[in-house]
């Protein structure tokens, strides 16, 4: 479909009134204010007729869960403003903000923990590195370190901006090997009372 000269068409001039009025509009916003169907107008070519007539340019970009993704259109004879990189910084979900409030109001917790707390999967966040970003945002920190019952450490996050814990030295094999005859010597304690205790 090739749109009407600008000069004929009604629906381009309501266009370019609407954006001698205001800048920076996306074209779902230009739809809504000049009355102007978005299939029209993004598909029909409105918008590329007129920046190939240079009567409007791309002046920014919205920023979506997805990235900088929305062209923003201003009036004038200007270059396009290139897309802004989305970078972690930038990056935000429902996701994410379900984990803050989940440490402002449980306090210090574990991802595996902070899954648990705000309901989203422990695959999902890991995968998509939400406490990697959320600590690179400055939105929450690493509190702790905690070490499970495999061995490894796990970081233990709170809510906010704060001095990040030091992680502990892994344990050398020497280290390890105490730990697991502390443990096995626990257990056979444990059976000797069991034992004592069944035959009373």
């Amino acid at each position: 479909m090739i749109p009407p000269d600008s000069n004929s068409s009604p629906a381009i001039q309501r266009i370019l009134t609407l954006l001698s009025r205001k800048s920076n509009m996306s074209a779902s916003d230009i739809s809504r204010e000049a009355f102007v169907g978005l299939t029209t107008l993004a598909c029909g070519g409105y918008l590329k007729a007129l920046r190939t007539k240079r009567q409007v340019h791309v002046s920014g970009w919205r920023k979506t869960s997805q990235g900088f993704v929305t062209p923003l259109f201003s009036l004038g004879d200007h270059p396009d403003l290139p897309r802004t990189k989305f970078t972690d910084e930038d990056r935000d979900s429902n996701g994410m903000r379900l984990i803050v409030a989940a440490l402002e109001k449980y306090g210090r917790l574990t991802y595996l923990e902070a899954s648990q707390a705000s309901g989203i999967s422990a695959n999902t966040i890991k995968n998509a590195r939400y406490m990697d970003i959320l600590v690179k945002q400055k939105r929450v920190h690493i509190a702790a370190w905690r070490r499970n019952k495999a061995g490894p450490m796990v970081a233990v996050y709170a809510a906010g901006d704060g001095e990040p814990a030091e992680k502990p030295a892994p344990l050398s094999s020497a280290e390890k090997s105490r730990r697991s005859r502390e443990k096995k010597r626990v257990l056979t304690e444990d059976r000797c009372f069991s034992a004592q205790l069944s035959r009373l």
